[in-house]
């Protein structure tokens, strides 16, 4: 597969540019998070196919710098075990009220970007839709998309577990 062809233009890029971006929170982050800057905008995520990551045995939340919460919409039933499974990687968040996570099984088109966007958090929490069916990463997603909460992109290319900044690239793979 081409390089060109794996490295996602991201909205959030061009939003932080022409748009400018706030920072999440006031403090600091550690070492291992990603830049505390969040897009006052939706952002995205992009799918490339070919070989993601495997979910790691047992998740272990990262620190955040405020305490969140989400609910699953009916249309988020069939994966709900992933997506609360993705939801784990980030302390403070918790199910019950809060932001709604949808389903769908089409590319999100309202998300401001072009292409295969399988994932979008607009507004930093105000709500937040995911396409399953998209990827055999479905955790990993609700996690990238989660993580938008409270940061942007840390930069280009397949997302993994490996840190929130790899939580938090441009793509998911596989």
């Amino acid at each position: 597969m081409k390089t060109a062809s794996r490295v996602a233009l991201l909205f959030a890029a061009v939003a932080a540019t022409v748009l400018g971006s706030i920072p999440a929170a006031s403090a600091a982050p550690a070492p291992d998070q990603p830049a505390v800057q969040v897009s006052t905008v939706a952002q995205g995520v992009r799918v490339v196919p070919g070989k993601g990551q495997a979910l790691p045995p047992k998740i272990t939340g990262w620190d955040v710098p405020t305490a969140r919460s989400y609910y699953l919409t009916a249309s988020c039933n069939q994966w709900a075990g992933d997506i609360r499974q993705g939801a784990t990687a980030w302390n403070q968040l918790s199910e019950g009220g809060g932001t709604p996570v949808s389903c769908q099984t089409t590319y999100i088109t309202d998300c401001g970007a072009t292409g295969a966007i399988i994932g979008c958090n607009y507004n930093s929490g105000e709500r937040i839709t995911l396409v399953p069916t998209a990827t055999g990463q479905v955790a990993l997603l609700a996690a990238h998309e989660f993580g938008h909460d409270w940061y942007g992109h840390s930069g280009d290319g397949c997302a993994s577990w490996n840190s929130p900044a790899d939580v938090m690239r441009t793509t998911i793979c596989g």
